[in-house]
């Protein structure tokens, strides 16, 4: 699967898991606007500074107005080092480049190149600034337009440590990707199928459990305590890809995310590992998100405007009773000297 699916590192968090994913064997193009995130990633093969960026500060905006700007040379740059036929886009959703560069670059590439784009995403834990859940939240909400491939959603509120969600990320995928290898007599998932489960529409999560606790319940448990935006209670799914260690009852496992329309089965001797596929964007902590904003946005607002009223109204330098005027003639005569200086 290595020579089929390739990544575009976008951002600072993306190059993190993008360096990691890449340790491993995997082709990965990365991008960011500012030359010293870049900068960090010393032992990476493909870098590209997006045109104009000195770094995005958490604006969204400035992130969409440079890739416009550059996506001549940044989709050359992808056909050139990215040739893979399917491409996850990794990005945080919280931040500046990432977050604003991601969704219009998935959108441009699907519709400009032959391709199929998903999205490797997280969404920033709960106390995290305020500024990086209004971003994840107007990103997720142009994601949700984009007719694209699956997405992957982790969650910085599952582990304080940030890395801890990158490295337990990166073993999922690669034992994800691995399934087509463990063929067996009782059946197999073969390469057709993963791509089936990776370029379906929606949320997708990797799910695993040791072969001693390889049950229904234990599996089921799996899919509410792992790195990965919790699931929607709506129940909608497309497919399921299950590589068993042990015999399950799967109609528990329908009981717990819905009726799916297939579910591809294998076999492995250590472990259980399931994958969902076609699930529903995390509307819920989405909301979740929003109304934390709306909770905050006041104090913000007032925050903002007390740093531009001066309350220092009120004179005290009474031993110069012309102590205003001599003021307002300093600065008349400075603003005299500065507009000299501009007609030279």
């Amino acid at each position: 699967m290595k020579k089929r699916v390739g990544f575009i590192a976008v951002g600072q968090a993306g190059g993190n898991i993008g360096s990691a994913l890449e340790k491993n064997g995997w082709n990965v193009l990365f991008l960011n606007t500012s030359t010293e995130d870049l900068d960090t990633l010393t032992k990476v093969k493909y870098k590209y500074h997006i045109k104009g960026g000195e770094g995005c500060n958490k604006d969204r905006n400035k992130a969409k107005e440079l890739v416009v700007e550059d996506f001549k040379q940044l989709a050359s740059e992808i056909s050139s080092k990215v040739p893979e036929e399917f491409i996850y886009v990794i990005f945080s959703s919280g931040g500046g480049t990432g977050s604003g560069a991601s969704p219009m670059l998935i959108d441009l590439l699907v519709q400009h190149m032959d391709k199929k784009v998903g999205a490797i995403t997280i969404i920033p834990g709960e106390n995290e600034p305020f500024k990086t859940h209004i971003n994840s939240y107007e990103c997720f909400r142009e994601l949700a337009d984009i007719e694209m491939a699956s997405t992957i959603v982790l969650d910085n509120n599952s582990f304080k440590n940030k890395m801890i969600i990158n490295q337990e990320f990166v073993k999922a995928f690669e034992e994800m990707m691995d399934m087509p290898t463990h063929t067996d007599v009782r059946g197999n998932i073969d390469k057709a199928e993963m791509k089936e489960l990776i370029e379906t529409r929606g949320m997708l999560t990797i799910n695993k459990v040791e072969k001693a606790e390889s049950t229904a319940a234990k599996l089921v448990e799996s899919f509410k305590k792992n790195i990965y935006a919790p699931i929607e209670a709506d129940k909608v799914i497309k497919y399921i890809g299950l590589l068993l260690a042990k015999p399950l009852e799967i109609t528990d496992i329908k009981k717990e995310v819905g009726n799916y329309l297939d579910v591809f089965q294998g076999h492995h001797s250590e472990y259980t590992l399931c994958v969902l596929a076609g699930l529903s964007l995390p509307f819920t902590r989405l909301q979740d998100i929003k109304e934390k904003v709306k909770e905050s946005q006041e104090d913000i607002k007032k925050n903002l405007k007390a740093t531009s009223v001066n309350k220092l109204n009120e004179e005290i330098d009474f031993l110069s009773s012309s102590s205003s005027a001599s003021n307002k003639q300093s600065k008349s005569n400075a603003n005299d000297i500065f507009a000299k200086y501009r007609k030279k």
